[in-house]
């Protein structure tokens, strides 16, 4: 077998790992946890990381199910940065005749409070550690400055 065979993998592999390496050094980080509200699961909702204090990028977040969360590394929030944790939580839909713009007077109800959504001063510091950025938000006893994953 000619060693052509062999070198072209081998260059590919090569220039992969190369590419990998080159960049500003910024990389986004898979965050994945769960959200707990008054002792129980948040059936469903939406987790915000946007970022504040100098950090570059783009908010991102994820769909909120059974209670779990998971932002994959492709469209994570970057290493080192700090973000707030904005969480949101709607009630089953309800007939409002007189709520204008909803679709045939459906509304939802915010469940969660204000301190957890809008008016939010949760905070995230985003590792590099790929295994560190687990957060759990349990929302009743909810700390306002989260600088590391918790585990279970």
């Amino acid at each position: 077998m000619p060693t052509y065979h062999l070198r072209v993998p081998l260059l590919l592999f090569s220039l992969a790992v190369m590419a990998a390496g080159c960049g500003r050094g910024v990389h986004s980080m898979r965050v994945w946890g769960t959200v707990r509200h008054e002792g129980r699961s948040v059936e469903n909702g939406l987790v915000v990381f946007s970022p504040i204090d100098g950090t570059a990028g783009p908010a991102t977040g994820a769909a909120i199910t059974k209670g779990d969360y998971d932002i994959p590394a492709r469209s994570g929030p970057r290493a080192n940065g700090v973000y707030r944790v904005e969480i949101t939580s709607y009630g089953p839909p309800q007939t409002d005749p007189t709520a204008p713009g909803a679709p045939a007077g459906i509304v939802r109800d915010q469940v969660l409070p204000p301190q957890f959504n809008r008016e939010t001063m949760l905070r995230a510091r985003i590792s590099a550690n790929a295994d560190a950025n687990r957060f759990d938000f349990d929302l009743e006893n909810a700390p306002t400055d989260i600088k590391r994953s918790t585990t279970r």
